[in-house]
């Protein structure tokens, strides 16, 4: 799993915020009462911290995607909501051979990570990293994935587990469709096609 809004950011603009309120209230907690002890104002801070960690761990982690539902323009802005089970086409080329094998990705996401997981009649795959980004030019989201294929052994030749590599494009446009060339340790290259 990995990020998609990156998480040191998040951090530190919490912290930032933080900051400035809990001084706020520290000092208008100070002019109200000036007997304040260090004790108590540091009771406030804590409480605070808390508070804000808990705020944060559920944001992050259940309502973002209400969030996103409500604001559409946050798809854009920062990354798009891409959750659920998508129908995959893979078109494989191995030793001069080629064809294609239909699947199903399901892409599990929170507001700061993203794994993948594909399953096929033959093969499943796990994600070793994700790291999701924006073309630099055009905007587009880009999702970077790196996976390990375990052959089911279905067959007699069936192979051991395997990794492979792929950039996926979001071409909303389109429908949105995710799509990308990929390519594997075994010297097999290929192209993704994910519909939802």
């Amino acid at each position: 799993m990995f990020s998609i809004i990156s998480p040191i950011k998040i951090i530190v603009l919490a912290c930032q915020i933080y900051a400035a309120i809990t001084t706020f209230i520290v000092i208008t907690l100070a002019l109200i009462n000036p007997e304040l002890s260090a004790s108590d104002a540091l009771k406030v801070v804590l409480g605070g911290a808390g508070a804000l960690e808990v705020s944060l761990l559920v944001l992050a982690h259940f309502f973002w995607r209400k969030l996103w539902a409500k604001i559409p323009k946050l798809n854009e802005i920062l990354f798009p909501d891409l959750n659920g089970d998508w129908n995959m086409n893979i078109t494989w080329n191995s030793n001069g051979e080629n064809g294609t094998v239909a699947a199903i990705a399901t892409i599990k996401q929170s507001l700061i990570s993203v794994s993948m997981e594909v399953r096929s009649k033959g093969s499943d795959s796990e994600t070793i990293v994700v790291k999701t980004s924006k073309d630099s030019i055009s905007g587009r989201p880009l999702i970077y994935y790196f996976y390990r294929v375990i052959p089911k052994n279905i067959d007699t030749d069936a192979s051991l587990p395997y990794e492979g590599a792929s950039t996926l494009k979001l071409f909303t446009e389109e429908g949105g469709i995710l799509r990308g060339n990929y390519f594997t340790s075994r010297n097999t290259k290929g192209h993704f096609e994910l519909t939802r």
